[in-house]
């Protein structure tokens, strides 16, 4: 496995980034690396709390919905706790074992400390695979550095089923 490799996921809503990135963790053997991933802890999308969970099973509350007029759905980041543990989550990188975060998007951007925490582990030697929300994908770029991204896809229907094994060659699987 090439240690620098920093591989980017980004795509559309629904194009199956989460699962592409499952397949490429089973495939590398990836069982509990460092980092998260967010979900509404079986919610549909836009549900009132959102979640972060570390690899290793541990689930916490993010951010939560706010009323808003229109069709925005705004989430208020609880910023204290996002920021602590998140970061935390990706001290693993320190060890060398892999991160990987599903995913990053425009809320995560405003938490303190973790856009610069984001930005080390893209200049560290710990393999990442991170993806990126397609409506974010430019601000978190030009924060980390794009030449600081070995690789960049997107998740399309035509592609995701190859993906996995693509990624896993990407890290040297």
């Amino acid at each position: 496995m090439t240690a620098s490799v920093k591989i980017v996921l980004s795509g559309e809503i629904g194009s199956g980034k989460s699962t592409v990135v499952r397949a490429a963790m089973q495939r590398l053997g990836w069982e509990r690396p460092g980092g998260f991933r967010t979900h509404w802890d079986g919610a549909g999308r836009g549900a009132r709390h959102l979640y972060f969970e570390t690899w290793g099973g541990e689930r916490h509350l993010m951010a939560q919905r706010m009323p808003a007029a229109g069709d925005a759905v705004p989430y208020e980041l609880d910023r204290a706790n996002f920021s602590r543990l998140a970061v935390a989550s990706l001290a693993e990188a320190a060890t060398g074992r892999p991160v990987v975060i599903d995913e990053l998007g425009l809320i995560e951007l405003d938490a303190d400390g973790f856009p610069e925490a984001v930005v080390r582990l893209f200049r560290g030697d710990a393999p990442v695979l991170a993806v990126i929300q397609q409506r974010a994908l430019d601000r978190w770029l030009e924060a980390i550095g794009r030449e600081r991204v070995t690789r960049r896809v997107d998740a399309t229907a035509a592609n995701r089923a190859a993906l996995p094994a693509q990624i896993a060659a990407w890290f040297g699987a």
